[in-house]
């Protein structure tokens, strides 16, 4: 595995593993964006990249619906 490395189901991010503040991190870039966790013992690097960009796009799926139903609800007050 190289580092930085990509997962080939998600071709918009990279993924590096890094040392910092006395731990190893998996942190990954893609979509403007900058994400970083704790890399576990028992994770793989692979299975942690991906659980850390479901969690992402879980996020801006909830924010994108939040918006768009506060969109809804203001349009028909008028």
């Amino acid at each position: 595995m190289h580092n930085p490395f990509s997962i080939y189901w998600n071709k918009n991010w990279t993924f590096q593993i890094v040392h910092m503040e006395g731990g190893i991190y998996i942190e990954a870039k893609g979509l403007g964006v900058l994400i970083r966790k704790p890399l576990l013992a028992t994770e793989s690097p692979f299975t942690a990249a991906d659980n850390l960009v479901l969690s992402e796009d879980k996020n801006r799926k909830f924010l994108f619906n939040s918006w768009k139903s506060k969109r809804t609800k203001s349009s028909n007050c008028f």
